[in-house]
């Protein structure tokens, strides 16, 4: 009589769940660790059958139900009407002649465990998305001192321009050709600001597909739409707050979201995709382009508002050939930051680098960065010498040929050739013309949008003329 007593109180102050039934499935036996996990006195539980319970969904899947079946042990998960998940152990209990007589469960609560691992693995990937955006942001930042080179009067002048709205939080657009180093300007302009302790958030808006961007600017709760993370995701504003976000390439920009973000400048708040509460920040825009935005407003592609909401202060940078006076500074920066990437000690020969200093720079200080760094890697000696820097400039020469020449000189060229017939000549043209443009603009799409035809309609040209 001692030892049941015993073996009740046991039972009864069990921490996990005992769940008893006969051979027919009814319950016979709980104790009261059932009503923390289903919500229901054991009382409640006597005599009720787990094929019924399990269809109601009190608990589910039934592990009795499961050991009634196979007649052996079954440990599984198991899930319960109040939203609890428990670590289910069910074990049959045989007579003699191997006739079931009973099923005993054990089950321990893992809801707090199950939680506590999600969020670690959310945790995880978090940390393992924002590492990836730190490495980004260092490789594209790397070696930038937060000086710019400014000897010549023309960029002197854009530097003392740019000072004097520094302090202030109106926006800025940064205007000129391609290959200017608006982004390094953008950079520098942060840095000597009020914000510059904050983030600095550079966005090319020519790369990231319209159906993205939204989400990568605005971000995104749990669930907004298939395929995105179950914690949500913090977008490009959230991170800019307090900073500067510099819109490069801003001219291409879709007519729906240069709508949205005019409201995000009037308002400076917005909500994430999906969301319903308002954020309000307090960002600094810089944005960037090579593009006739004015033209575009006339045309109905950039929104008018917008345009003036943005081009508050226009600053043109100078193209490299304007601000020759600081080419040989140029030059320098960069074999300092090639050699520190590629932990090289190589120099110029003085032939090279009046080579260097005589040639025109059609690309701007992004050509010349990228010649640097194609004679420094192909080079074999570390003193540069002029014969491989004189095939990357005779190339670079030829792609650039219809942007140089004068008219007459190519179109007399062209027509003195007695073999050449009209097409011969329409389709020469024509390559020059792509060339030229798939240098400026760096994708197909865009040298389709700019001379108004299909992506399509250019592939066959250059396909035609190959044959």
């Amino acid at each position: 009589m001692e030892k049941n007593q015993e073996l009740e109180m046991v039972f009864q102050s069990s921490h996990d769940e005992i769940f008893v039934t006969d051979e027919t499935g009814t319950c016979i036996r709980v104790n009261p660790s059932c009503e923390r996990h289903y919500g229901l006195q054991g009382i409640e539980l006597l005599g009720r059958n787990v094929y019924e319970m399990e269809e109601k969904k009190i608990f589910y899947p039934s592990a009795t139900v499961m050991v009634l079946k196979e007649r052996k042990p079954v440990t599984m998960i198991q899930s319960t009407s109040t939203g609890r998940r428990l670590h289910v152990t069910a074990n049959p209990v045989f007579d003699e002649s191997g006739n079931l007589l009973r099923v005993v469960s054990n089950s321990l609560d893992i809801t707090e465990i199950l939680t506590l691992k999600k969020q670690v693995e959310e945790m995880e990937r978090a940390i393992k998305e924002y590492n990836g955006q730190l490495e980004r942001l260092r490789q594209s930042h790397f070696g930038r001192k937060g000086a710019l080179i400014a000897k010549s009067k023309a960029m002197k002048r854009v530097l003392q321009l740019l000072e004097r709205v520094s302090q202030v939080n109106t926006s800025v657009m940064l205007l000129g050709e391609s290959g200017v180093g608006k982004s390094e300007v953008a950079f520098w302009l942060h840095n000597i600001s009020n914000r510059k302790e904050e983030a600095f958030i550079e966005v090319n808006c020519g790369a990231i597909p319209a159906s993205l961007f939204e989400s990568e600017l605005f971000g995104y709760e749990p669930g907004a739409f298939s395929g995105a993370l179950s914690s949500g995701r913090v977008g490009l504003l959230e991170s800019a707050n307090n900073g500067t976000l510099f819109l490069d390439e801003v001219g291409e920009l879709p007519l729906e979201l240069q709508t949205k973000l005019l409201q995000v400048i009037q308002n400076q708040s917005f909500m994430r995709v999906g969301g319903r509460e308002l954020k309000k920040i307090d960002v600094r825009f810089i944005t960037a382009t090579n593009q006739d935005l004015e033209k575009m407003v006339s045309e109905g592609t950039f929104r008018k508002d917008l345009y003036y909401r943005l081009n508050v202060v226009p600053v043109k940078i100078p193209a490299l050939h304007e601000r020759t006076e600081d080419l040989i500074e140029l030059i320098f920066l960069f074999m300092e930051r090639i050699n520190q990437k590629y932990q090289f000690q190589k120099t110029l020969s003085p032939s090279v680098l009046d080579q260097l200093l005589a040639y025109h720079w059609p690309g701007n200080v992004r050509e010349l960065e990228n010649v640097l760094e194609r004679i420094a890697i192909t080079s074999d000696s570390s003193e540069i010498l002029t014969d491989s820097l004189f095939e990357i400039l005779r190339s670079d020469e030829k792609s650039q040929h219809i942007q140089r020449a004068p008219k007459q000189d190519y179109l007399k060229s062209l027509i003195s050739d007695p073999e050449r017939t009209l097409d011969n000549m329409l389709s020469q043209v024509e390559q020059e013309i792509f060339s030229h443009y798939l240098k400026e603009l760096g994708s197909m799409r865009k040298v389709a949008k700019r001379l108004g035809v299909s992506q399509s309609t250019i592939s066959r040209k250059l396909k035609n003329a190959k044959k």
